[in-house]
């Protein structure tokens, strides 16, 4: 009986998690203001599949952020409220993404028009937000309030470190992605993953106060994001020693960014952890 019961629950979970998804589709739709299904299945647009993709994969990681309470029949109703919680932040914070790290760019036109970089930002911006928001639901205490505000912490800072990452590498993301380069893409999406895997460590856990919470979050968001920049730079001498991150992105060397970003995106998993002990 207990098997079936959980089983049943499974099953009711991901039909919810389906409709989801599907809601997200729609209002991602009446958005852009194109059709983007023709774009995707007619016309190959890799752009729109890359902000499709970032999409769905985000809001799927802040749900399993969601399922941490528990996925039994009785928290149905919690996680369905969750869930449309998740889809509200998801799109005002897209909004807020696009003003403030692409800033004075027409991600829809460039996006219908395929540009690629614009696609990896975006989807980039949505898995790093999905993260974030699996650590904000991560852990007991504290309730919707304490979920919104660590997660809009988590967010400013993750913008703060990006801004930061262009000043040390000389290079201007709206300038690179109107001009079509794919490695700035690569770059900008890659950093914004990496710094939400180390941010969602110092958001995810029981809530233990507001004073001890806030302080416990923003020492170890610093410390984490300051080890990632200073290990960064040593994989950049290291790693690339005929060339730098810096010449990469202004020379359009793809292939020295995606290596860069995999060491990144591994060093950010090994700090994440290492923080949260």
């Amino acid at each position: 009986m207990e098997n079936m019961e959980r089983y049943g629950s499974v099953i009711l979970y991901l039909v919810i998690v389906f409709i989801i998804l599907f809601l997200s589709k729609k209002i991602a739709d009446l958005l852009t203001r194109f059709d983007d299904d023709l774009a995707i299945d007619r016309e190959g647009n890799l752009a729109v599949g890359l902000r499709r993709f970032g999409l769905y994969t985000g809001i799927c990681i802040a749900l399993v952020g969601i399922m941490s309470e528990g996925t039994s029949l009785r928290n149905i109703l919690n996680f369905c409220l969750s869930g449309a919680l998740v889809i509200v932040l998801f799109f005002a914070t897209y909004y807020i993404n696009d003003y403030v790290i692409l800033r004075g760019v027409r991600n829809n036109e460039l996006v219908k028009l395929g540009n690629v970089p614009t696609g990896l930002v975006e989807a980039g911006g949505f898995i790093a937000t999905g993260i974030l928001l699996n650590g904000a639901f991560t852990g007991e205490g504290g309730g919707i309030a304490s979920a919104i505000v660590f997660f809009l912490l988590g967010q400013t800072i993750m913008v703060l470190a990006l801004t930061i990452h262009q000043k040390m590498y000389s290079f201007n993301i709206v300038e690179e992605v109107k001009d079509g380069n794919t490695g700035a893409g690569i770059s900008v999406a890659g950093i914004l993953v990496s710094y939400s895997i180390i941010l969602r460590s110092s958001i995810a856990g029981n809530f233990i106060g507001w004073a001890e919470g806030l302080g416990s979050f923003l020492l170890s968001a610093f410390t984490g994001i300051i080890a990632l920049l200073v290990f960064q730079k040593l994989a950049d001498i290291i790693f690339l020693p005929k060339t730098t991150i810096t010449e990469g992105i202004k020379n359009r060397n793809t292939a020295s960014l995606v290596l860069v970003q995999g060491i990144t995106l591994s060093l950010s998993l090994a700090i994440s952890r290492l923080i949260s002990f």
